[in-house]
């Protein structure tokens, strides 16, 4: 089953490691404080300019 929906994403610490995905989009793996694992796929664009702010 494939669900889709739209979130924000807050870091601390660092970005996880992104891996290029179809259609301009990057995926991320994401895991939560049970362990369970998340797997994201984020647009190109909007991944470059959080690697950005994340810098800044």
């Amino acid at each position: 089953m494939e669900v889709k929906s739209e979130v924000t994403i807050k870091f601390s610490g660092s970005l996880p490691d992104a891996k290029p995905a179809e259609n301009k989009k990057i995926q991320i793996e994401l895991t939560d404080q049970n362990g369970i694992v998340f797997t994201a796929q984020v647009n190109a664009k909007s991944w470059r300019k959080a690697e950005v702010r994340f810098v800044d």
